[in-house]
């Protein structure tokens, strides 16, 4: 398979990027350097690439354009970025940065692999959400709002594009053990995170799944964890 994977430099990313490798090709995006070549030193001796999204609005058309002579046959969001406060401390400035992390980017890329796999009557994309997205938890004003948005625009593009072959599924996690956890108001134990891997190795299954089966959505919630 052919396989673009957008935020492959963040901590799940990274781990998905690991995971897939060795068995397929990959298309990376990335916006940090520093992030990119410690990826690149994991990842050599497998077949991948590297597409940068620093300037997306600017360079839309040289990155769709990569995207386009890559050909990809899946395509795996992992961007996101973690903004919490209280409803009343919410900033326009905090509120933007969460549109745009979680999901201005997110629509602008996946739109550019939808156009593709309209073309080639065929694809899958992978949007990897977050249990934020089905529900409201507190401080989570800018960060629960853009989370909620990007599943309507997955449940969108599952509805219209089935009749292309493009097929969709969602992934909500709870709370995983990655940079993003530094920023939260409160935090679990360490025990009781999900770790970046066990999506990866979702991920993996839901890949070699026969051809006949769909999965639309699944909701990985922390065991450990009373949620209310």
């Amino acid at each position: 398979m052919r396989i673009f994977i957008a935020g492959a430099t963040g901590d799940i990313g990274k781990a998905i990027s690991e995971t897939l490798a060795s068995e397929h090709d990959l298309l990376l995006s990335y916006r940090d350097e520093e992030k990119k070549k410690e990826l690149n030193s994991i990842l050599i001796g497998n077949r991948f690439s590297f597409v940068c999204i620093k300037n997306l609005l600017k360079e839309a058309e040289k990155i769709k354009n990569t995207i386009f002579s890559f050909k990809p046959n899946i395509f795996i969001n992992a961007i996101g970025d973690g903004f919490y406060a209280k409803v009343e401390e919410v900033t326009l400035d905090m509120m933007d940065a969460s549109y745009e992390a979680n999901f201005k980017i997110p629509f602008f890329l996946t739109q550019m692999v939808y156009c593709f796999f309209l073309s080639q009557k065929k694809g899958h994309i992978i949007m990897i959400n977050s249990l934020s997205g089905l529900e409201g938890f507190p401080y989570g004003a800018a960060y629960c709002s853009m989370k909620f948005a990007l599943r309507g625009l997955t449940e969108v593009i599952y509805k219209e594009g089935k009749r292309y072959g493009i097929q969709v599924t969602t992934i909500y996690p709870g709370i995983v053990k990655t940079k993003l956890i530094k920023k939260m108001p409160f935090c679990p134990k360490e025990k009781c995170l999900l770790s970046p891997k066990t999506i990866a190795e979702l991920i993996k299954y839901i890949l070699n799944l026969e051809p006949t089966a769909e999965i639309k959505e699944i909701i990985l919630k922390n065991k450990e964890l009373i949620w209310r």
